[in-house]
């Protein structure tokens, strides 16, 4: 029998972070030139205070977290991250099913309520689908319910090998 790594990392397309950071950094640059451009910069400080540290704080745990992480997968478990703001352990035991999934999705963390669908998507292509035995609870999403966790990888098709060698290896479970 093949001995099997312990974590697996699987890196997913951060194009979309990269977008998010940009997308604030113009809000920055905004913010900076109205109050250079500002009569009395004085009256405004206190509350461009507060927008910078606000931008700078979204700049850091949506724009450049998301850059530093993965997502792995262990023996037991797999464990999905999205920077400083997301991060869920699914023990292998309580996944039903995985494949590609190529119907319409979301980009971003979001949850559709009516189809019990978590997407942590950062494109629309690359994408892999998790049905879970029952519903999960998600406290990122509000602690909402999920049955099923679609998120993208870069190499799809190794991800769901690696996924159902450690599935068919898992002992059963005697209820």
């Amino acid at each position: 029998m093949q001995e099997t790594t312990k974590r697996l990392v699987f890196r997913y397309d951060k194009v979309y972070f990269y977008t998010r950071m940009v997308f604030y950094l113009i809000l920055l640059l905004f913010a900076l030139a109205v109050t250079l451009s500002s009569h009395d910069p004085g009256a405004l400080l206190p509350w461009l205070v507060v927008l910078f540290a606000i931008l700078i704080a979204a700049i850091i745990v949506l724009g450049v977290s998301p850059l530093l992480t993965s997502h792995w997968l262990t023996r037991t478990r797999l464990v999905l991250r999205r920077g400083l703001y997301f991060r869920a352990i699914i023990p292998l035991v309580e996944v039903a099913n995985v494949g590609s999934y190529d119907a319409e999705t979301r980009l971003g963390l979001s949850l559709s309520l009516n189809s019990r669908i978590l997407f942590l998507t950062s494109s629309r292509h690359d994408l892999v689908e998790i049905r879970l035995k029952r519903p999960r609870r998600f406290s990122m999403v509000l602690g909402l319910k999920a049955k099923r966790i679609v998120f993208n990888v870069d190499n799809p098709g190794e991800f769901l090998a690696a996924m159902r060698e450690r599935l068919s290896s898992l002992a059963p479970v005697k209820a």
